[in-house]
């Protein structure tokens, strides 16, 4: 790749800690080929449901299977999905308290052979009912309360073996509880947490202090709490236990030397002292004829991008890359993650895109699968199609990455539902941008919206845009489609997007006078004046009412011929018209005006007139006389007109009738 192939300086500081790292690659000798036949390969429950399901088209038009295909069930908005989701959670784990709770009412075993996860939870009092192997059982599923229970029974009974296995599920959880598999919607939405901390745990400290005085053991104990420490950010205990290690003679792990890679940064403050750091680890590495895998370029990289200086961190990026290929080390989607962080983020406003994205995509694209190795490596796509978007604009490579996540079983690096939200967010804000408006709609935001994904806000904005932008005869007959999901994804109470939809439907996208669109149009404003005067009802003020806003309404309904309606609109401006910010425009006006004119409708007129004399408006004189001369008006209506000019004018008035 070129990119990472370059050299910025010979003189780099990580170049010269790497002669004997690259060594130590594994040659692969040339032998003749062995057949050999393959294991039985496990599957689990639901593979062959997987394999079959492959085999069917996804329809964008029905929901995901997770909801209930009701047209009256059926969620749409992001909250509306969120809250049937962990709804449909919450019965589970209702039911899975109710199980724990009443475990006496569940011990009948009906199915053969026996389902565990059907059964209450086991609670561990008796030692005459546990041994080893059961602690081992516990330990490999996971279950870090228990195994400390069962150990705490059988303590003096425990092989040094187990006791290293608990110690790595101890540092590996710390204070955590593993999540439920079960739970898999409240992981989907379930919002990043803060990294938690090294909390202190009386049997960890006695299984270490126990294994470490055992030469046998010390190696693997030592590294374990390395590994834990540095995981949950106690980087200077995790320093101090590495140091008291090697004067021990102690070998350090990969794995370690690479979680202890990923903490430099909070351990070093400057440059200069993390990279020197850096190059001690590749020295300590080497010595020891370790050889380098894609977690240490990961966490290697990941220091690179916490250095505040761009072109240092480009610089560092490039060398670590270019040994790294050297030494014969694929990157992972986590190391590319972190080398796109340090080419586009952090790139200074003013320079030149860089083309490392575009190479990326052509090497991902020759792998086929990709594998997941850091759980980083869920967030590649979604700054991947960022980068796309933000700053190269360009909705080829937009559609390569796409291609690329769902091809094979790619999609699973997608992450959780809000990476997934950002992700789709930023692939309809580069073609909205960069595609007519009709090829968008059919290629791109039919097969997503509203099944797949829920656009935001902006994106909607945009998508409004792109309608006032293009011609009406384009834009026309999709607005009504628009409006149905505005309202769908709880947007009324988004101002600008109420106030450039409708003033779209009175300007722009304006149908024939006969069209049926006109109805749609008129129905979508009413939909407006509802959703207002409920909350003003409830005492709920989201949206408060501008004069632009009633105008297009009152026209709307006025188009089509909804009568009583945008006469109770003009009443409404008249009583109320404290509640109501800014005047409508002129020509809003002068089209009501006209049509109470056309229509013989004196007493909305009046009210309209009344209206714009309240608030200053310059053609209340005209106004008034063109009630004069085209209604017949009874002495209360000519005392209101009197009142609402100058005597100057009504004198014109009276002279005209003369």
């Amino acid at each position: 790749m070129k990119s990472f192939g370059m050299k910025i300086s010979p003189r780099g500081l990580i170049q010269s800690t790497f002669p004997r790292l690259q060594s130590t690659a594994v040659q692969v000798s040339s032998s003749a080929p062995v057949i050999e036949i393959p294991m039985k390969k496990e599957r689990g429950p639901t593979d062959i449901l997987r394999a079959l399901e492959r085999t069917i088209s996804r329809d964008p038009t029905a929901p995901k299977y997770k909801y209930h295909d009701d047209p009256y069930l059926i969620p749409y908005s992001n909250h509306q999905k969120r809250t049937f989701a962990l709804a449909q959670e919450s019965g589970r784990k209702t039911a899975m308290w109710i199980r724990a709770e009443h475990a006496d009412l569940f011990q009948h075993r009906v199915a053969d052979p026996v389902i565990e996860a059907f059964l209450p939870k086991t609670v561990y009092t008796d030692k005459d009912k546990v041994s080893e192997q059961l602690l081992n059982d516990i330990i490999k599923s996971g279950q870090k309360s228990d195994a400390i229970a069962i150990y705490e029974l059988l303590e003096e009974e425990v092989s040094d073996d187990t006791r290293q296995s608990l110690l790595e599920l101890l540092c590996f959880y710390n204070s955590n509880e593993k999540f439920p598999g079960e739970l898999l919607e409240e992981k989907w939405f379930k919002r990043s947490e803060k990294p938690q901390v090294w909390k202190h745990c009386l049997i960890t400290d006695k299984i270490f202090e126990t294994l470490k005085k055992k030469e046998s053991t010390a190696a693997k104990a030592y590294n374990a709490m390395i590994c834990g420490q540095a995981k949950f950010m106690k980087a200077n205990a995790a320093w101090t236990l590495l140091e008291e290690a090697q004067k021990k003679g102690y070998p350090i792990a990969l794995e370690t030397y690479n979680i202890l890679i990923g903490v430099i940064s909070y351990l070093k403050d400057g440059t200069r002292e993390r990279l020197a750091e850096l190059t001690n680890i590749y020295r300590l590495m080497n010595n020891a004829f370790i050889t380098p895998d894609s977690g240490t370029l990961t966490q290697s990289v990941k220091l690179a991008a916490a250095i505040p200086r761009h072109l240092s961190a480009v610089e560092i990026c490039k060398d670590i890359f270019t040994e790294f290929k050297d030494a014969g080390v694929e990157p992972s989607l986590s190391s590319y993650y972190y080398a796109l962080t340090i080419f586009y983020k952090k790139a200074e406003g003013n320079s030149a895109p860089s083309a490392l994205l575009r190479e990326i995509i052509t090497e991902l694209e020759g792998r086929g699968e990709i594998k997941m190795i850091d759980s980083m490596d869920t967030f590649f796509f979604t700054l991947a199609m960022e980068i796309a978007a933000t700053y190269l604009e360009d909705p080829y490579v937009a559609d390569r990455i796409h291609k690329l996540l769902l091809s094979n079983d790619n999609y699973k690096l997608i992450g959780d539902g809000f990476s997934e939200s950002v992700y789709y967010r930023f692939y309809l804000q580069v073609h909205v941008k960069n595609n007519t408006l009709d090829e968008f709609m059919k290629f791109y935001y039919d097969p997503l919206v509203p099944h797949l994904y829920t656009p935001e806000p902006n994106i909607m904005r945009e998508i409004l845009q792109a309608v006032g932008a293009n011609d009406p005869e384009i834009g026309t007959p999709l607005l009504p489609r628009l409006w149905t999901h505005l309202v769908q994804f709880n947007y009324l109470e988004r101002k600008d997007l109420v106030s450039k939809a409708l003033h779209l439907m009175t300007g722009h996208c304006v149908p024939p006078k006969d069209s049926p669109i006109h109805q749609m149009y008129a129905d979508a404003a009413w939909a407006v004046w509802n959703f207002v005067m409920t909350q003003r009802s409830k005492s709920i003020q989201r949206i408060s009412w501008t004069g632009p806003i009633l105008g297009d309404v009152a026209i709307l309904c006025l188009r089509a011929d909804e009568y009583d309606k945008w006469t109770k609109i003009i009443n409404f401006m008249y009583t109320d018209q404290n509640s109501i910010v800014g005047p409508p425009s002129s020509d809003q006006i002068n089209e009501l005006f006209n049509a109470c004119l056309l229509g013989g409708h004196v007493q909305s007129a009046l009210d309209l007139t009344h209206y714009c004399s309240d608030i200053g408006f310059e053609d209340v004189p005209s106004m008034a006389l063109k009630i004069y001369r085209n209604f017949s008006l009874a002495n209360h209506q000519m005392n209101r007109l009197k009142g609402l000019v100058d005597l100057e004018v009504f004198e014109k008035i009276s002279e005209d009738s003369q």
